[in-house]
């Protein structure tokens, strides 16, 4: 009977602890570069040993630097605004995605004007981001990375001139692929709040040695 009592104690003070959400993120990224670009970023799968998965959320982050050159060939002086745009087409088998492309990014100059004959260089920048989540099951847990392909498809032009205009563009594109697993940790070692109720197990514990030891 003492030694199944003890055997209750102990338990409680293991389960005291209740252990609390934690997570961990991987990511992956390209780093601007001459578009078109395409590839595969990677981002390593949960590790099973470190907790009961229970959720999984993941960002997809495009960017652009573009440096946009428009030049007033007409004989009046002309206004408008400039663009630069990056279709980012991104797959992957774990990830629910949207129809192809799946997301946009669109840079501007705003509002610009330009005299007879006259030329200017304009930098853009822009950047998108979406996000979901995805139900935690057993297709994140490692070993393995979830992979995301990607490719881009790059346009530009100008609005409101009302004159004969070129448009150049030179434009860089990145991509950065994050991906973050929320878990519940396995406990195995009590936490300093099951510490007096694990004290007290082993005070019982003496106690009953003790009592054995003087019955004897």
């Amino acid at each position: 009977m003492r030694t199944r009592l003890l055997g209750l104690v102990l338990g409680g003070a293991l389960l005291a602890h209740s252990a609390n959400a934690a997570t961990v993120s991987f990511s992956d990224s390209l780093a601007l570069s001459d578009v078109e670009i395409s590839g595969v970023l990677s981002a390593s799968k949960f590790d099973s040993s470190l907790g009961t998965l229970t959720g999984v959320t993941w960002e997809i982050t495009g960017a652009i630097a573009s440096i946009l050159g428009v030049t007033n060939t007409g004989a009046s002086p002309i206004s408008g605004s400039a663009f630069t745009s990056v279709d980012f087409d991104v797959d992957s088998a774990l990830l629910s995605l949207g129809a192809s492309p799946d997301f946009n990014v669109f840079g501007t100059t705003g509002l610009v004007s330009l005299g007879v004959g006259a030329s200017a260089l304009f930098p853009v920048t822009a950047s998108t981001t979406i996000s979901g989540s995805e139900a935690p099951t057993s297709a994140f847990f490692g070993p393995g990375t979830v992979d995301l392909s990607f490719l881009t498809t790059t346009s530009f032009g100008g609005a409101g001139f009302g004159g004969d205009i070129t448009i150049s563009q030179a434009t860089d594109a990145g991509l950065m692929f994050s991906i973050t697993y929320e878990f519940t940790p396995f406990s195995t070692i009590p936490l300093p709040g099951g510490a007096a109720l694990l004290a007290g197990a082993l005070a019982l514990t003496g106690l009953v040695s003790l009592r054995r030891s003087r019955a004897a």
